[in-house]
């Protein structure tokens, strides 16, 4: 059966001298293998995914199984992304943060809307830490993991204006009139960062038309939910050590 799919590719292996095994992230949240003969010759016509991160409209036949790639035509080739070496890192970490919780037989759309999403957020040149911290909160569910920035856990006030701390005894952020000494695991989170994080949350993916903040408050946020994710989920992406690197090579 022949199938016509946007989608984008995740993963890929070699398979022989001139073809490789590509996985393709389809529109409808599914995982496609595909052989892709001839990938590797230089005349190949699917030499559009050999660099970069593009959506794409991939034709291929299959009935169980790997399938064969017939035809690839770009839809976003996310240029300015991709001739940026820091954003397309950052780019690399949302794929990551999307794929890495992908299991065999999966089928989430939202998956894909929200990979969209924050590739064209990058892409738009919205703060890339914040897109990354965004596409982390929406997919730390499917980590196991949680976050209150709701509603303090002492005294259960909704006012964010008074977010100060997140406790992670309480696993809930902590409003200034609640600590003291007795709160124990305990860290100050800036209160623009609680009330972003806040918001990112409980936003639809798709009413998301830009991240404008500040570098510095994006910074802060991505680490505050990367702070998260090692406390709740112990999952560690290899994007973010890049990341990591990249930083302390700008302070040097």
């Amino acid at each position: 059966m022949i199938y016509q799919q946007k989608g984008v590719m995740i993963r890929q292996a070699s398979y022989s001298e001139s073809s490789r095994i590509i996985t393709v992230l389809t529109e409808d949240g599914s995982q496609v293998p595909l052989m892709s003969r001839g990938f590797n010759k230089p005349k190949s016509p699917f030499i559009v995914l050999r660099q970069g991160i593009k959506e794409a409209l991939f034709t291929y036949n299959r009935f169980k199984g790997m399938g064969t790639l017939n035809e690839v035509d770009v839809i976003e080739p996310f240029k300015k992304l991709n001739g940026n070496f820091t954003v397309y890192t950052y780019g690399s970490y949302v794929m990551e943060l999307i794929t890495r919780a992908l299991e065999e037989g999966m089928k989430q759309d939202s998956f894909y809307r929200l990979l969209i999403r924050s590739l064209k957020l990058l892409e738009e040149e919205s703060e890339p830490s914040g897109v990354t911290a965004f596409t982390a909160i929406k997919m730390l569910p499917y980590y196991g993991g949680q976050i209150n920035v709701d509603e303090c856990a002492v005294c259960g006030t909704r006012d964010r204006s008074l977010f100060t701390h997140y406790s992670f005894n309480h696993h809930s952020v902590i409003c200034s009139r609640c600590i003291n000494d007795t709160l124990r695991s305990v860290v100050p989170v800036s209160n623009r960062v609680l009330y972003l994080a806040g918001y990112m949350k409980h936003v639809p993916i798709d009413n998301v038309e830009s991240i404008n903040i500040s570098e510095e408050n994006g910074k802060q946020l991505l680490s505050f939910i990367e702070m998260i994710y090692d406390e709740y989920t112990g999952v560690y992406f290899k994007s973010r050590r890049l990341i990591r690197s990249m930083g302390d090579a700008d302070s040097t």
